[in-house]
């Protein structure tokens, strides 16, 4: 799960997200389409109905010709990986999106702000620079999320290892 930050633009308030998508690399091209993301939902489309065409490409072709490509399981391989390396950076391509839309984070959200401004989406002020107090609140913020976000990494090397030896295993 990635971290979820509150933006707000007049008055309305939507849900910006920092870190892995884990709901994009299961989901794909739907997780666009849930956060009312067309374009990025329109290439994912494409990349999805690309992805099937060429495995279904692939198993009609050694179907009729009756023996194996030996490049095929390094193929699959590489479609099942492609969105769970888009997962890495879909969350941070939205929530830039969403930030130069006009979004900005809640007016006394401090977990927001401090998340966006650790990850480099918002720049720290002259007066958060100054102010140690309220430099400690979001070190203490970060590092809070930083142990959450090394518990996911674990979860998804786990899962990483466990679909890499279905696969050895299978094929």
């Amino acid at each position: 799960m990635a971290i979820k930050v509150k933006l707000e633009k007049d008055g309305f308030i939507k849900d910006g997200f920092v870190g892995y998508s884990f709901t994009t690399a299961i989901f794909n091209l739907w997780v666009p389409a849930f956060r009312l993301d067309f374009n990025t939902f329109v290439y994912f489309l494409a990349f999805f109905i690309f992805k099937e065409f060429l495995l279904d490409f692939l198993n009609i072709y050694m179907a009729i010709n009756s023996k194996t490509i030996k490049i095929f399981p390094f193929i699959s391989m590489v479609l099942i990986a492609v969105p769970t390396f888009i997962a890495f950076f879909y969350n941070q391509y939205y929530t830039k999106k969403l930030l130069n839309d006009g979004w900005k984070p809640l007016e006394n959200d401090e977990y927001s702000t401090a998340i966006l401004k650790a990850y480099h989406y918002l720049e720290y002020t002259d007066t958060d620079l100054i102010d140690d107090s309220k430099i400690q609140e979001y070190r203490e913020i970060i590092n809070d999320t930083q142990k959450e976000e090394r518990k996911k990494i674990f979860l998804f090397i786990a899962f990483a290892i466990v679909v890499i030896i279905y696969f050895y295993f299978v094929n």
